[in-house]
């Protein structure tokens, strides 16, 4: 979407309000606000770092999509009340730290024919809402594609470290986005006030937002058990579990040392993309930062919520590696799901055509390129080293 205009550089709130409803020639944002917080942050936070032009009107031009989207998301439900009564059910979710083997375990989770996962199509741009008669066709495919082209013009590396395809299943932080309270913000733009309001955090409303988009998705599009993946939520399972009581939750471990380095990696070649800041052992701090907070906060929360705690499975980085069959099998198991000879024959398939060695090509990154200390990452996680380091080595 391009709301862009000589205006567009502006960034203040009441202007990017008013240009999003002139965009759309509707007015009414419903009367769950709590959006508006994230916004607000995000707005200052960019113009506490002085942009350049182009990052600047990047910026301008999607804050002006996502209130749009919000705006259009309203009319839908007073036009359509049935939307907002759509059951989502007891969604599958994957919740472990970026580059732990989420991508993978959700690849084979989402083969399962009884499974619906969101296309990142659909979380980048998700209105109107998709329909499954035309869902493999939709236009916003082309649209979106278009985008991640043009990032690996700018950003080449981005093919080695994460798969550019927007027909593939998405990460719910990719919809948090339509909250203004996404960790793809810093991971895109940059912002470090906003990340740090996100480390410090837990915005209100940010899963009645989630399960409005599903149930977008849901209502003309196709059918299945949600099966959703994102790191975010790691950063509020406890809120994840308020919104969805029955959600089943597939943790994924590894040394997070190792994380952050190829996290801060992927991190700069978005950067780089979109022309912002790239001062790599900032992306780091931010990296180390984050996380550190998310883990810690999501470590607490298991310890002291049984409930919580009877909903995760525990998944080992090398165990997804080792045997991917096998690793799918054990969470079907741990959540009594039926594992059909028809999701086992895909993924076999699957893997066959992917192996390992393929799934993406040469991706080099290490701590000290980042400024990321073992030492204190071991520290700050000295609860999640102690509960969790049995799942991984420290090598």
């Amino acid at each position: 979407m391009n709301a862009g205009s000589c205006e567009a550089a502006v960034l203040e709130p009441q202007t990017l309000i008013a240009r999003a409803r002139d965009l759309t020639g509707l007015t009414d944002f419903g009367n769950d606000l709590s959006f508006m917080a994230g916004f607000q942050r995000l707005v200052e936070a960019v113009e506490t770092m002085d942009p350049p032009p182009q990052l600047r009107q990047t910026v301008s031009e999607k804050i002006v999509g996502l209130l749009a989207t919000r705006l259009r998301y309203i009319e839908d439900e007073k036009r359509h009340p049935e939307i907002t009564q759509q059951d989502l059910g007891d969604p599958l979710i994957v919740c472990g730290l970026p580059r732990t083997g989420t991508t993978i375990t959700y690849d084979l989770l989402c083969l399962d024919p009884s499974a619906r996962a969101p296309r990142e199509w659909e979380w980048y741009i998700p209105w109107p809402a998709p329909e499954e008669a035309n869902f493999e066709s939709d236009p916003r495919i082309g649209q979106v594609q278009a985008i991640y082209e043009n990032w690996l013009k700018h950003a080449p590396q981005l093919a080695d470290i994460q798969r550019m395809d927007c027909t593939q299943p998405g990460e719910c932080n990719h919809g948090m986005m339509l909250h203004f309270a996404s960790t793809n913000f810093p991971a895109e733009l940059g912002v470090p006030d906003f990340a740090r309001w996100l480390q410090e955090t837990v915005p209100d409303g940010q899963y009645r937002t989630h399960r409005r988009m599903l149930q977008q998705f849901q209502w003309k599009g196709p059918k299945g058990r949600w099966t959703l993946k994102s790191p975010q939520h790691l950063m509020d399972l406890p809120g994840l579990l308020q919104a969805y009581p029955g959600a089943m939750l597939v943790w994924t471990h590894r040394d997070p040392v190792l994380t952050f380095s190829s996290l801060s990696s992927m991190i700069a070649g978005f950067l780089a993309a979109v022309g912002g800041a790239n001062d790599l052992a900032a992306i780091g701090r931010s990296v180390v930062d984050t996380w550190c907070a998310a883990m810690a906060r999501a470590t607490e929360a298991r310890s002291g919520d049984p409930a919580l705690e009877g909903r995760i499975v525990d998944l080992a980085h090398r165990d997804v590696v080792s045997d991917p069959m096998a690793a799918i099998e054990h969470i079907y198991s741990r959540f009594d799901l039926p594992f059909s000879v028809q999701h086992r024959d895909r993924i076999a398939r699957f893997l066959a055509e992917n192996p390992a060695a393929n799934r993406l090509g040469r991706h080099r990154h290490s701590p000290e390129q980042f400024g990321i200390d073992p030492a204190e990452v071991h520290a700050r996680l000295a609860g999640y080293y102690t509960r969790y380091g049995h799942l991984f080595d420290h090598s």
